[in-house]
């Protein structure tokens, strides 16, 4: 979604939206079309978490984590041909004025160096600015001359905030929250599961056809399951255990990337975060792995990070969660994702299936 914003503190209170969550202690770049007092028009959004160098180095320096970190940055608006863009730090470890923060060496080093990369790749980096948080009146400064200073908006009535809770995006208060909200489950259905798993992988194995057909069903039942029942409450362990024996199946599984693209997508999502819960490892690895596949496909690229991370903490060498974790890095655009998507609808009808059409929307 590109975001249009015309004012500094109005950039800064829209981050949040943007991203998902409300970073902290954080770099993070944002590529644009326009200058600074006029209308912002903002494509990709880069974030990396913010670290310095060992205090016994000197604070001129910039460590190597974010020396890689800004390479990264540098190379992604290289191959997107970005023009312009600008800096935003946000650090609340430090109980100095911001003012006193413009100052400070570190932050200084990080936004020259930041600035050297990127136009030695063809971008200009318009500004960079400093904020210990955001959140309502909460003070910017530009670490550029001359400097500018100001007030961060309210968050909460940005336009683009509004624009992405109209369009049904959540935002969380931190990455963590996010990232809590994916954990697997210590319940009795998720210790029924573990019980359970052993038997359905020993079943009899039916077509691939008939175990999408079956997903897909199953998919359609949560679709239409009432706010107050949801589809979740229903499945008993050994329905779980075996819908995550049978994506474990490469023609079923590749056949499921298809439903990024497709009308069910987010009710597709929902069960893949349901199963990732409640699944044990290594199982739980592909439904995280096809939850991150569909954020990612409609440019949710912090959902896709934390639930890749999940795949590969069931399963370090899952291989389809280790490509989307190298194309994530590499900041790799939402489209080619979605090409990869369309594949799926070849392995479907390879099996036998065939899915509706993709829809626009996606």
């Amino acid at each position: 979604m590109l975001a249009t914003v015309s004012a500094t503190g109005d950039l800064i209170a829209a981050i949040p939206a943007m991203l998902g969550f409300a970073p902290s202690r954080s770099l993070l770049l944002i590529c644009l079309d326009g200058r600074i007092g006029e209308t912002l028009t903002i494509g990709t959004m880069m974030r990396h978490d913010l670290s310095f160098p060992d205090p016994a180095a000197t604070l001129r320096s910039v460590n190597t984590e974010m020396a890689d970190v800004i390479d990264r940055f540098a190379a992604v608006c290289k191959r997107d041909e970005v023009r312009t863009a600008i800096a935003v730090i946000v650090d609340d470890r430090t109980k100095t004025s911001v003012e006193a923060l413009g100052g400070d060496t570190r932050y200084q080093a990080l936004g020259s160096r930041l600035e050297d990369r990127l136009q030695a790749r063809g971008t200009r980096l318009l500004d960079t600015f400093l904020t210990e948080n955001i959140a309502r009146g909460c003070a910017w400064i530009s670490l550029t001359e001359p400097r500018e200073r100001g007030t961060v908006s309210d968050p909460r009535s940005s336009a683009v905030t509004l624009a992405y809770v109209l369009g049904g995006r959540a935002m969380l208060e931190s990455r963590e929250a996010l990232a809590d909200l994916l954990q697997p489950l210590d319940t009795e259905v998720s210790r029924q599961v573990r019980a359970c798993i052993g038997a359905a992988r020993d079943a009899a194995t039916p077509s691939e056809r008939t175990t999408i057909e079956r997903i897909l069903q199953e998919i359609g039942r949560w679709a239409q399951s009432p706010l107050d029942q949801p589809r979740s409450l229903e499945l008993s362990a050994v329905q779980i255990a075996e819908l995550g024996v049978a994506l474990t199946r490469l023609m079923v599984r590749d056949s499921m990337l298809a439903l990024a693209l497709h009308e069910c997508a987010a009710t597709a999502e929902q069960l893949w975060s349901h199963l990732s819960r409640t699944l044990p490892a290594p199982e739980r690895a592909c439904p995280a792995t096809l939850l991150g596949f569909s954020a990612y496909a409609r440019g949710d690229g912090v959902m896709a990070g934390v639930a890749i991370e999940l795949a590969l903490a069931a399963d370090p060498d899952y291989s389809l969660a280790r490509l989307l974790d190298s194309a994530l890095n590499a900041g790799a655009r939402p489209e080619m994702i979605r090409e990869v998507a369309l594949s799926g609808y070849a392995v479907a009808e390879l099996c036998g299936v065939r899915l509706s059409p993709p829809t626009s929307a996606r």
